[in-house]
Protein backbone atom coordinates (compact mmCIF):
# COMPACT_ATOMS: atom_id res chain seq x y z
CA UNK A 1 0.00 0.00 0.00
CA UNK A 2 0.97 3.10 -0.74
CA UNK A 3 2.11 6.13 2.10
CA UNK A 4 1.00 9.60 0.29
CA UNK A 5 2.53 11.00 3.51
CA UNK A 6 5.97 9.41 3.11
CA UNK A 7 5.83 9.84 -0.90
CA UNK A 8 5.24 13.81 0.06
CA UNK A 9 8.30 13.70 2.48
CA UNK A 10 10.28 11.57 0.69
CA UNK A 11 10.04 14.23 -2.26
CA UNK A 12 10.63 17.22 0.03
CA UNK A 13 13.83 16.00 0.65
CA UNK A 14 14.69 14.92 -2.62
CA UNK A 15 13.79 18.27 -4.39
CA UNK A 16 16.12 19.85 -1.43
CA UNK A 17 19.13 18.01 -1.80
CA UNK A 18 18.98 18.55 -5.46
CA UNK A 19 18.23 22.03 -5.65
CA UNK A 20 21.49 22.01 -3.10
CA UNK A 21 23.43 19.75 -5.58
CA UNK A 22 22.38 22.59 -8.31
CA UNK A 23 23.84 25.75 -5.62
CA UNK A 24 26.94 23.53 -5.06
CA UNK A 25 27.99 23.02 -8.63
CA UNK A 26 28.38 26.88 -8.98
CA UNK A 27 29.16 27.26 -5.32
CA UNK A 28 31.84 24.18 -4.36
CA UNK A 29 33.61 25.84 -1.61
CA UNK A 30 30.17 26.73 0.70
CA UNK A 31 30.52 24.45 3.34
CA UNK A 32 27.33 25.44 4.80
CA UNK A 33 25.19 24.77 1.57
CA UNK A 34 27.46 20.84 1.63
CA UNK A 35 27.20 20.18 5.06
CA UNK A 36 22.86 21.02 4.59
CA UNK A 37 23.05 19.06 1.55
CA UNK A 38 24.90 16.23 2.92
CA UNK A 39 21.71 16.15 6.01
CA UNK A 40 19.24 16.35 3.46
CA UNK A 41 20.77 13.06 1.50
CA UNK A 42 20.97 11.20 5.52
CA UNK A 43 17.67 11.88 6.06
CA UNK A 44 16.25 11.14 2.20
CA UNK A 45 17.42 8.15 2.78
CA UNK A 46 16.43 6.91 6.07
CA UNK A 47 13.45 7.85 4.91
CA UNK A 48 13.30 5.94 1.55
CA UNK A 49 14.77 2.84 3.65
CA UNK A 50 11.43 3.20 5.87
CA UNK A 51 9.21 3.50 3.31
CA UNK A 52 10.66 0.39 1.22
CA UNK A 53 10.55 -1.51 4.68
CA UNK A 54 7.07 -0.50 4.85
CA UNK A 55 5.67 -0.86 1.73
CA UNK A 56 8.26 -2.17 -0.68
CA UNK A 57 10.72 -0.77 -3.32
CA UNK A 58 10.46 2.43 -4.97
CA UNK A 59 12.56 1.75 -7.61
CA UNK A 60 13.51 -1.35 -9.64
CA UNK A 61 17.07 -1.68 -8.20
CA UNK A 62 16.04 -1.28 -4.75
CA UNK A 63 14.16 -4.92 -4.63
CA UNK A 64 17.75 -6.41 -4.18
CA UNK A 65 17.77 -5.64 -1.00
CA UNK A 66 14.65 -7.90 -0.25
CA UNK A 67 14.28 -11.63 -0.04
CA UNK A 68 12.37 -11.82 -3.26
CA UNK A 69 11.91 -9.94 -6.77
CA UNK A 70 9.20 -7.37 -4.94
CA UNK A 71 8.77 -4.73 -7.52
CA UNK A 72 5.73 -5.93 -9.10
CA UNK A 73 3.78 -6.97 -5.92
CA UNK A 74 2.25 -3.75 -5.31
CA UNK A 75 -0.47 -1.77 -6.87
CA UNK A 76 1.21 0.56 -9.38
CA UNK A 77 0.12 4.49 -8.56
CA UNK A 78 -1.93 4.32 -11.85
CA UNK A 79 -4.28 1.55 -10.21
CA UNK A 80 -7.08 1.77 -8.32
CA UNK A 81 -6.01 0.09 -4.72
CA UNK A 82 -2.71 2.27 -5.07
CA UNK A 83 -4.51 5.15 -4.34
CA UNK A 84 -7.25 4.16 -1.68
Amino acid sequence: MINTEKIYELQKYNFAAYDLLLYLDTHPDDKKAFNMFKELVCKYKKLREEYETECGPLEPYSAANFKKFNWIDSPWPWEKEGNA
